[in-house]
């Protein structure tokens, strides 16, 4: 069975301070209302997660809600510790082997991680190709199994930007 991995970099969050651990920085106003606007581009695309994965840091737990709420209110996010920073991509796939049965799954997640993650899931390296996302940036990327064993298929990579624009458009 293939799924879908939605790889989605958190959106713009507070400036790094003394006063606030890096962990705890939440997303600033404009960040949770891009986010939201792009969320409905996405719902717009017809994306229906079947699991919405979260780095364990605020900034992502807090995209994560405002996607799961959009595209799947009654799904609830699981906070997945891999997300955080500084993962190794073939440790964090490997813990996706419990979500096997999944056929669309989000991640939540940091750059330059998320970058990686997806360089590894196209070329098996996570130095040859990594995407640059921007902050509320989304890649769709189809794989064979959970965890992969051969690479994937980039499907679709949209800036934040794109995603507004796709949740704006009206129907005729």
């Amino acid at each position: 069975m293939t799924s879908t991995l939605y790889l989605v970099r958190h959106g713009i969050a507070e400036l790094p301070s003394g006063d606030t651990p890096d962990g705890e920085r939440a997303l600033t106003a404009a960040g949770t209302r891009k986010m939201m606007r792009a969320a409905l581009g996405l719902k717009r695309l017809g994306i229906v997660p079947d699991v919405v994965l979260s780095s364990p840091l605020r900034r992502a737990q807090e995209t994560a809600a405002l996607l799961a709420s959009t595209l799947a209110p009654d799904l609830a996010v699981e906070p997945y510790e891999p997300l955080a920073p500084g993962t190794a991509p073939a440790d964090l796939l490997r813990g996706l082997r419990s979500y096997r049965a999944a056929a669309h799954l989000v991640l939540a997640g940091h750059q330059p991680d998320l970058g990686e993650l997806a360089s590894h899931l196209l070329t098996g390296s996570a130095s040859l190709a990594p995407l640059p996302f921007k902050k509320g940036a989304v890649a769709a990327i189809e794989v064979a199994s959970l965890p992969p064993r051969a690479a994937g298929v980039l499907r679709w990579f949209l800036t934040p930007k794109q995603l507004r624009t796709i949740g704006q458009v009206r129907s005729r």
